[in-house]
């Protein structure tokens, strides 16, 4: 039984139903991801061309060896990932790999479950124009600009660099308002992954009992990401009242601004509430215009997709 090596799980999936959810043992001076496409490409039998052609998906590689040493199971072929899937649930069948989930769904439960039972997630770092627009926000923010237009081109990475913001901020609260629901599976698929964010709990405003989680993790000293839907339902408004009515710190980060959030219905009601939220960022990737149409903006931060490879070029040739 060799112990000379690391654990790893890895998740994929082929479509949007089910995903397949296994481990690797990685030998030192071997690559990972490297060895966990290997085993994906093995595991698929005769249709390896479904690999080759991208059908096949690689959704997240975990580094579990903390966990595995510590329940026994850092050694080859010691099904840890069966041990992680039993507290996951969903499986099909009686024995086998696949989950009854989407592959996003997975990786979140996957997430929360290693940051549960301790198992260290990579620290999340910054490109140089990431940490250069956060200082930015953070220098703004502190000379009372309390409203940012961020307007971040694709690729940047809004996801880490407004988390990496709430969290130099020191904000209890964070809300993310969107009227793109996948926004909210977005930051917390991303936000999860990592080591930072491990002790933040995430809500969905949706819940019927979000208030409680929202309040219970607040009076247990955790940092809260909530989420929160601009469609224009019967309880949006309760929700609005909830979380910006709180006695905490709080930081309102609408995406998408620029997607029927931009709409006097959507954003008005957050407007409305600006004199109880120390921060806000109206975050979008185009559009610009459209997305402060009703927003007293304080200050604008904003970052194109030329300056993005230039600095790509800058950091690849130091």
């Amino acid at each position: 039984m060799s112990t000379e090596g690391s654990m790893f799980c890895y998740l994929w999936q082929e479509d949007d139903a089910e995903c397949k959810f296994g481990e690797r043992w990685v030998l030192p001076g071997q690559d990972p991801e490297v060895e966990c496409r290997k085993r994906i490409r093995e595991s698929v039998g005769v249709r390896k061309d479904k690999y080759d052609s991208g059908d096949i998906k690689l959704l997240a590689i975990w580094d579990v060896t903390t966990l595995a040493t510590k329940v026994g199971r850092c050694y080859q072929r010691a099904r840890m990932d069966d041990y992680l899937r039993n507290f996951i649930g969903h499986r099909k069948g009686a024995t086998g790999e696949i989950h009854t989930l989407s592959g996003n769904d997975m990786k979140l439960r996957v997430n929360r479950l290693l940051a549960k039972l301790e198992q260290p997630l990579p620290e999340a770092k910054l490109s140089t124009k990431q940490y250069e627009v956060a200082s930015e926000a953070i220098d703004n923010f502190n000379r009372d600009n309390n409203v940012i237009l961020a307007a971040l081109c694709a690729r940047f990475g809004k996801t880490i660099w407004s988390g990496a913001v709430s969290i130099e901020m020191e904000t209890q609260l964070t809300v993310i308002a969107s009227y793109v629901k996948t926004v909210f599976t977005s930051f917390a698929t991303d936000l999860t992954s990592f080591q930072q964010f491990a002790g933040h709990e995430h809500v969905d405003t949706s819940d019927s009992n979000y208030q409680h989680k929202i309040n219970d993790a607040i009076a247990e000293g955790k940092k809260v990401f909530a989420y929160l839907s601009l469609a224009n339902g019967a309880q949006r408004q309760a929700r609005i009242d909830f979380l910006f009515g709180l006695n905490v710190r709080k930081m309102l980060i609408v995406d998408e601004a620029d997607f029927g959030a931009h709409q006097i219905k959507q954003a008005q009601p957050l407007v409305d509430q600006l004199a109880n939220i120390d921060y806000t960022i109206i975050m979008t990737g185009t559009n610009a215009d459209r997305a402060v149409t009703h927003w007293p903006i304080d200050s604008i931060i904003s970052v194109t997709y030329p300056e993005l490879l230039i600095q790509k070029k800058v950091s690849e040739n130091a």
